[in-house]
């Protein structure tokens, strides 16, 4: 039998996608193009009402190949949680299910299995593990349709994953991305706690890297004190994605984000302060129901004060179902644009400013993944992505940044007498 597989989305769905077919792969399906394969399988994200769309045009193509080749389609994922009526008028022959492993195996016809560690995924990159450490959250969140798809937290044991984790060490993997909707919650549901696993993953000898994946701030705070002291190992990247989403403290309460935005500024200033030159990234929303523009501009004097390094803004959509669909004053689409606009020129500059903090630095870089332009791409020990215009993936380097630029950097590699410009985008 033949599958075609493909997933859309956070490193979650990506993790996801890639277990799906390594427990195909391991139960006699080989891997197709979608005109040649007999299931056709959708990996769909729904976070946003824009990602819907596009989810949609692409299960549209997809259901047209699964007609004229007479295979069956399966959408799988977020989106048959969050928003199924969009899926169901396409055609009776759509298979839908939510991230469910065991319902998947049982249309497949092969062994039933629930998503885990113990799976061995199949990854386009041999260099990069997505691990995820756990499912779900604990948060409620006005504005989220993801809860609806992942449910509660999760947590996988410590000794699965470390068994995970030295497995693919042994297959060449040097790069972990830990993942989970907030990995700062791992090991709440079982008496255990994100530092706990990362300690016992630097019990492993060897030369890798770590990223540790979206953590919301209240989590931070609570193990923060285990957590900090563990960036002294360089084989943790330097890096942390603490969502602020609003500078404004009733449009949080409105979220049921579970913090203050003067806790967020705090926490961040800490960070920088006892993690020197760490890489922070953070989420912000904009236009949610209500959202004066002075509660926008609270955001942005929140950022300039904070100065991430990197900003995902996304402009409020409702998600079926949630609290914020049905809240009173919700904006008009051009009045969220704009903010965005404002928001994005201002995190732009932000970001330059703190990639320019990086030249003359020398750096021990990790070539992970291919770039644009025939190009690759390496992360500094603060997880800021440099150029190379060779393709040296798989290997630590050494280099001096020269120049920055707003998403990238610049730098000249040193290794032994061979030196040249790395100078593209990735």
């Amino acid at each position: 039998m033949r599958i075609h597989v493909e997933g859309y989305g956070c490193s979650m769905n990506r993790a996801d996608t890639e277990a799906i077919k390594g427990h195909a792969l391991a139960n006699s399906f080989s891997e197709s193009a979608p005109g040649n394969a007999d299931f056709l399988v959708i990996n769909t994200c729904a976070v946003k009402e824009q990602t819907e769309f596009k989810m949609l045009q692409r299960i549209r193509e997809l259901n047209k190949i699964a007609e004229e080749k007479n295979s069956q389609l399966i959408v799988f994922g977020c989106l048959p949680k969050i928003n199924p009526a969009l899926v169901e008028g396409l055609s009776s022959n759509i298979i839908q299910m939510g991230p469910d492993l065991v319902k998947l195996s049982q249309v497949l016809g092969i062994r039933e299995e629930e998503f885990s560690p113990g799976i061995m995924p199949a990854g386009d990159n041999p260099h990069i593990s997505i691990l995820p450490i756990c499912r779900g959250c604990t948060n409620y969140c006005t504005f989220c349709g993801t809860k609806f798809a992942r449910g509660n937290i999760k947590s996988y044991p410590i000794e699965l994953l470390k068994n995970r984790f030295e497995e693919s060490l042994e297959n060449g993997v040097r790069e972990f991305w830990l993942t989970g909707q907030d990995s700062g919650a791992y090991g709440l549901d079982m008496n255990s706690s994100l530092p706990k696993l990362l300690e016992s993953f630097l019990e492993v000898k060897g030369d890798f890297r770590i990223r540790i994946g979206m953590m919301n701030p209240h989590h931070l705070r609570r193990i923060y004190q285990s957590l900090i002291p563990l960036f002294s190992d360089p084989r943790i990247y330097k890096f942390l994605h603490v969502p602020l989403q609003a500078g404004s403290e009733r449009v949080l309460r409105e979220m049921r984000r579970g913090y203050t935005s003067a806790q967020y500024e705090g926490l961040v200033k800490m960070l920088k302060k006892d993690v020197p030159n760490i890489t922070i990234a953070t989420d912000v929303i904009v236009g949610f129901p209500g959202e004066t523009e002075d509660e926008f501009l609270k955001t942005l004097k929140i950022l300039k004060a904070t100065k991430p390094d990197i900003v995902n803004i996304s402009r409020f959509g409702s998600r079926p179902g949630t609290v914020a669909a049905s809240m009173p004053g919700q904006l008009h689409g051009r009045d969220k644009k704009e903010r965005s606009r404002k928001l994005t020129s201002v995190c732009r500059a932000l970001s330059f400013q703190a990639n320019r903090r990086m030249e003359g630095a020398k750096e021990r870089v990790f070539v992970s993944e291919k770039g644009q332009k025939g190009r690759f791409v390496g992360r500094t020990s603060n997880y800021k992505p440099v150029i190379v215009s060779s393709d040296l993936r798989g290997r630590f380097i050494d280099v001096e940044i020269t120049g920055a630029y707003p998403s990238y950097l610049e730098a000249r590699v040193l290794e032994g007498e061979k030196a040249f410009l790395i100078s593209s985008k990735p």
